[in-house]
């Protein structure tokens, strides 16, 4: 959702107890990727609001289901590649494309 989005509804302050040794990591592995804090957070909270919602068989919001379709590429990617995995598992009857194309033509030619 990121920072800008804030602006469009109201919002919730939250305040975060972290150990000094992890709040030194977060900070020191945001400014190595020029991140701000507060948005990794967010987005963090964000995911794992999703997670929680499905796990408790609670409907997506508009709202998380707006964080989904904005997840990183790689998530998607990860995504996609667990899809083929399954789809792969599942040995559905396969012939040549070409074949198959012709099939699917020749169909379309059906009165």
């Amino acid at each position: 959702m990121g920072y800008d989005s804030l602006k469009q509804e109201p919002t919730k302050r939250l305040s975060l107890n972290l150990p000094e040794s992890l709040h030194t990591r977060f900070k020191t592995a945001c400014s190595a990727t020029n991140r701000k804090m507060g948005n990794e957070i967010q987005r963090f909270v964000e995911r794992r609001a999703e997670e929680i919602e499905r796990e408790a068989g609670l409907d997506a919001s508009p709202w998380a289901e707006q964080v989904a379709r904005r997840s990183q590429p790689w998530e998607r990617a990860q995504r996609r590649s667990r899809a083929v995995a399954r789809a792969l598992e599942c040995n559905h009857p396969t012939g040549d494309i070409g074949e198959m194309l012709g099939d699917i033509e020749r169909g379309r030619d059906i009165p």
